[in-house]
């Protein structure tokens, strides 16, 4: 993103959070604004996931602050493994929501997922995407853009495609992937303003 956007001050806590629920393996978790206290794991994985070099358009995230400095400027959510144990707790999945553009475009966001190498096929992303549009849509925006999906994350594309996000765009070359060289990437699109009945069911119904 090409912008330098600065948060002034978190848009109003969301009353119904935290909320409990289960994967499709039956694990029980919580979904919550993140706490300091799930930083570091959050940095981790996120880290792990540049070093890969598949996904997001960094090359390296080398410190908690220049992590802290793109990832939590404005609001962020965590799923949080809740069964009994010694993983109680843990961060498996996350996803930050900020403004995409500044100033009169604001009212657009972004979003950045990401899922913790362990709890990958679990369901965890297919849990927060109607979070997201939820709570995208209750902090106030209007719209979701996606800049950069690369076209080898099919993971993704296939979950993007089947909560209806719309594909409006492709940027030739989009990224030099890790062992891919240049691939194309989709921009997806969201309004959130014309959210289906099945996206607000699914949200209360913990799925």
């Amino acid at each position: 993103m090409a912008y330098n956007i600065k948060s002034s001050g978190s848009k109003g806590r969301l009353l119904y959070l935290p909320q409990t629920g289960k994967l499709k393996s039956g694990k029980a978790i919580e979904f919550d604004h993140y706490k300091p206290e799930d930083v570091d794991q959050l940095y981790r994985i996120f880290k792990k996931i540049v070093d890969d070099g598949q996904t997001y358009p960094q090359e390296t995230m080398d410190s908690v602050d220049e992590f802290k400095s793109y990832y939590l400027t404005h609001e962020a959510f965590v799923v949080r493994d809740a069964e009994p144990g010694p993983d109680n707790g843990k961060v498996l999945g996350a996803f930050y929501v900020k403004p995409n553009f500044p100033g009169r475009s604001s009212h657009i966001c972004n979003a950045g997922f990401i899922v913790d190498d362990s709890a990958r096929g679990q369901g965890v992303a297919t849990y927060m995407v109607p979070r997201f549009l939820r709570v995208a849509r209750d902090l106030g925006y209007q719209a979701s853009f996606f800049n950069l999906v690369y076209v080898s994350n099919t993971a993704s594309i296939r979950l993007w495609d089947s909560f209806g996000f719309k594909r409006i765009g492709i940027i030739p070359r989009a990224g030099n992937l890790k062992g891919l060289g240049y691939v194309d990437a989709i921009q997806y699109y969201y309004d959130l303003s014309k959210m289906p009945k099945s996206i607000l069911d699914y949200f209360s119904n913990n799925n």
